[in-house]
């Protein structure tokens, strides 16, 4: 016996909706190996930009309910532990520096995060008083950045001619401020969360940037108006 199945105009444009959520989820869903490196660059650019306004989100609630104004008088803002990464600052070094190279130094500071963002995450979520939002902001920030380490990985071995590397073999600076941020010092404690705010909110800053100008440079043959420096 053969079956029919007739549907209503909303049922078959619920079908439709649904068949087109599925198909997204699986595009979505792929490993970056299989992400052509345009799509890559699209979606690396979404998550590095989402990335950079939790960590400004989670940078103001710190700022504004937990930072201490004597700090501005009383104590030095430390040098970020990502500092001694050379970048390009200026149009000119940007138009100088290669892609491969490029990648590489975006790839050493995102993976410099890899650790202090780990801690950043158990200090925020047991901070009292931080909200719920501020705490899975954080979380946010770790798995993303982790998510736009691989994407670089992938992008950086597409530049090579040889065997894939892993990232945990790039020359990043280590990152020396866990003692502070455990410390039972509660001026301390709360000063090494504020760097590591504010740090991580200037970096993930500059990595959505130049991979903006990546971007353009790759994906759009420099012909997309970008002007960052």
């Amino acid at each position: 016996m053969q079956l029919t199945l007739t549907l209503s105009g909303s049922g078959m444009q619920l079908l439709l909706l649904v068949s087109s959520l599925l198909l997204w989820e699986n595009v979505a869903s792929k490993p970056t190996a299989i992400v052509s490196t345009d799509d890559l660059y699209h979606r690396l650019v979404e998550q590095s930009h989402n990335t950079f306004i939790m960590a400004a989100d989670v940078y103001r609630e710190f700022d504004i309910n937990f930072a201490k104004r004597s700090w501005m008088k009383d104590r030095i803002l430390p040098l970020c532990h990502t500092a001694s990464i050379h970048t390009p600052e200026n149009l000119e070094e940007v138009h100088e520096m290669k892609t491969e190279d490029f990648l590489n130094s975006i790839i050493n500071v995102s993976v410099s995060w890899k650790e202090p963002l780990k801690h950043l995450v158990s200090a925020v979520t047991a901070l009292p008083g931080a909200s719920v939002s501020m705490g899975k902001k954080a979380v946010d920030m770790k798995d993303k950045n982790l998510i736009i380490l691989e994407g670089l990985q992938t992008l950086y071995n597409r530049t090579q001619a040889k065997v894939e590397e892993n990232f945990e073999n790039f020359d990043y600076p280590a990152w020396s401020g866990l003692k502070d941020l455990q410390s039972s010092d509660e001026d301390t404690h709360l000063f090494a969360i504020y760097n590591l705010c504010r740090c991580f909110k200037r970096d993930i800053h500059k990595i959505d940037t130049y991979l903006k100008v990546l971007r353009c440079r790759v994906v759009f043959k420099n012909e997309c108006g970008v002007s960052t420096f």
